[in-house]
């Protein structure tokens, strides 16, 4: 049998979340689907779903990482999370807020903290600072562009210009830099706990290097 053909504005409905009950419904972009109104929602090992908003909840503890897929040729997030069972998912929802005050415990009780797994350092252009590019996971909080940030307790104080999506092929240079905001043309919202993401400064006196750690007040 032929595979179904979906065209823009089909949804798709994938059940409802074994942790909150919410239905979980994407709708069809270009023949891929995205997700609709859920965040990005996860197939469990048992053959069962856990939305979007459960899933977020979780990645503090089973974080995101980026793999190589190779029918799409590059690399693409995946969830630790999909490793659990239906019943397995919903125990450990139960007990994520006790493991996130122990992170905010462990970590000083910053609003938010991220760890530096990998540092890449480009040329500015002319006379402009370097673009200095962070990569790593986020270990809780929310960090967003233009947050003012602490490089390490007591550390320096730096501005982030960006976030920016992990492994992507999209250049880091001056020309991406939006005239009317300050910040990147490539700039993501928002990263959240769990997720693994890269920081973009620009910063002629900043030093970085894997095993720092980002923090947020």
């Amino acid at each position: 049998m032929a595979p179904k053909e979906y065209r823009i504005g089909d949804i798709l409905e994938l059940g409802r979340c074994s942790a909150c009950g919410n239905g979980i419904v994407i709708e069809a972009d270009n023949d891929l689907f995205h997700t609709q109104r859920c965040g990005n929602p996860v197939k469990l090992r048992d053959g069962n779903w856990l939305c979007g908003s459960c899933l977020r909840k979780l990645r503090i503890k089973y974080p995101q990482e980026y793999r190589m897929d190779s029918a799409m040729r590059k690399m693409t997030p995946w969830e630790h999370t999909s490793e659990l069972t239906a019943e397995e998912a919903c125990r450990e929802l139960e007990s994520i807020h006790d493991h996130l005050e122990g992170l905010r415990e462990q970590y000083g009780f910053h609003q938010a903290v991220f760890l530096v797994r990998k540092v890449d350092v480009k040329k500015g252009g002319f006379l402009k600072p370097p673009f200095i590019i962070a990569g790593g996971h986020v270990i809780y909080g929310t960090f967003y562009s233009l947050d003012d940030v602490q490089i390490g307790a007591g550390g320096k104080t730096a501005k982030i210009s960006c976030l920016y999506a992990p492994h992507s092929v999209l250049p880091v240079s001056d020309t991406t830099i939006s005239r009317m905001t300050g910040k990147l043309v490539i700039d993501f919202t928002l990263a959240e706990g769990g997720e693994e993401t890269a920081f973009i400064f620009q910063d002629k006196n900043l030093s970085l290097k894997p095993g720092d750690m980002i923090l947020k007040d």
